[in-house]
């Protein structure tokens, strides 16, 4: 019997997007964030520019998480990749329209942060259900660990180059985004499906089988109250700790020197996660990560005025254990549906896992807007509202990661009826 490759043409390109739209990822989270912040359209108040942030995430975020029900109805009748490719194509227009909007970019922030969200709904809608269809089961840890770190590399090498680009000129930068966005539309063609399912996507009797079959999807429920939890902490302290640390060095070059340099350190931590995962399961990472970002936040909100130096602790524990957090629950949004054998309900597993981290998403980033109000309200350059989110959404990644720690253990009680998660492990350890 011929042995199947793990990555193959399709599971590299696969990748190959994944880091292309961490790139994007990179220029907006960090240096279009950056970019406004520096912005003096509203006056000399940095907490001005701060609501205008937190508008421009709870559109997108909307945006993102309603775009997963108009797509969902096309998705199970045509080929997914196509849905990648226009996602793509927008995602190029959108960089091409900030190039193009230069120094008038505040003034069209709602109207990018919209398109940005279609956009990416397009584009992740087809991925997330393009990898579920592309990659085995059996290789579902040692592919995302893989992947990860390809992700990670990614943020080791483009953050430090696009911080001195930025800080040269952006719009060179942005000009420099569009090129990459087309390697994005191109490798989003190669991607071909092993084994294509046939899907549903009625989100109302799903939901509905959900409530009926309470003890058998417990895992599913765990797995979409993970995702709130990760889009209401993960993704808002990209967003907190691009601003702590801009206020702190006023500079690009610094911020993306400080993530490149701790990305790197992070590689470490994915390979001992890739070396013992299976051995002490995913527990043994779990609660020593999320106690160790508690503490650096804790450190900042304590040295509140002198804080430089927690800002940049914090900025480590964050970058290098996080990592860890996210490959698993990468793995586990990947493989969960297929695990309760529910192949044909695919798409509106996605769906629901979307709705929820979009939850979560849009929940933090109100957090965030209101901070800057009333930080604006009391004036002086005030972050205590700031300060005051960082320590909620601290809470909320503890919460992330003993959701993680409730799906991992409601998938190893149904080990033994459904004879796929972790038995697979041995399965690909003896193939492979």
């Amino acid at each position: 019997m011929k042995k199947r490759k793990i990555f193959d043409l399709s599971a590299i390109s696969i990748i190959a997007c994944d880091c292309l739209q961490g790139i994007i990822l990179i220029f907006v989270d960090l240096f279009l964030v950056a970019n406004i912040l520096k912005n003096q359209s509203f006056g000399q108040d940095i907490t001005y520019n701060i609501i205008q942030i937190g508008l421009f995430y709870v559109i997108y975020y909307t945006t993102l998480g309603l775009s997963y029900t108009w797509t969902g109805y096309f998705l199970k009748n045509h080929n997914k990749s196509i849905f990648v490719s226009i996602g793509s194509i927008g995602l190029t227009g959108v960089i091409l329209m900030i190039y193009l909007l230069g120094d008038n970019l505040i003034t069209f922030l709602p109207l990018v942060a919209f398109l940005y969200g279609f956009s990416f709904g397009f584009y992740s809608s087809g991925y997330h259900n393009l990898t579920a269809e592309t990659i085995s089961s059996k290789h579902q840890v040692r592919f995302f660990a893989v992947k990860r770190m390809a992700y990670q590399a990614t943020y080791i090498i483009f953050p430090i180059a696009i911080g001195y680009i930025v800080d040269v000129d952006f719009s060179i930068m942005a000009l420099i985004m569009v090129a990459l966005c087309v390697a994005l539309v191109v490798f989003s063609f190669l991607i071909r499906p092993k084994k294509v399912y046939k899907l549903s996507f009625n989100l109302r009797k799903f939901g509905n089988y959900i409530k009926k079959n309470k003890q058998s999807t417990e895992p599913l429920k765990f797995a979409y109250l993970s995702n709130f939890f990760r889009g209401a902490s993960s993704d808002c302290f990209t967003t907190l700790l691009t601003i702590l640390v801009w206020v702190a060095f006023q500079s690009n070059a610094s911020l993306g020197t400080l993530q490149s340099i701790f990305t790197l350190a992070s590689l470490i931590t994915m390979f001992l996660y890739l070396r013992y995962y299976r051995k002490k399961r995913a527990k043994t990472f779990i609660l020593p990560c999320i106690i160790l970002v508690a503490l650096a936040t804790v450190g900042i909100i304590a040295t509140v005025g002198s804080e430089m130096v927690a800002i940049v602790i914090f900025y480590a524990v964050y970058t290098i254990f996080n990592t860890i957090l996210i490959s698993i629950s990468d793995s586990r949004r990947a493989s969960v549906a297929r695990t309760l054998s529910l192949h044909s309900h695919i798409l509106e597993n996605t769906a629901f896992m979307e709705f929820s981290i979009a939850a979560g998403r849009v929940f933090s980033s109100i957090l965030l807007l209101l901070s800057g109000v009333f930080d604006s309200l009391i004036g002086n350059g005030s972050r205590i509202f700031l300060l005051i989110t960082l320590g909620v959404v601290a809470v909320l990644y503890i919460f992330f990661g003993l959701s993680l720690y409730w799906v991992e253990k409601s998938l190893i009680l149904q080990d033994e009826q459904f004879h796929k998660v972790h038995v697979n492990e041995v399965y690909e350890k003896i193939e492979d």
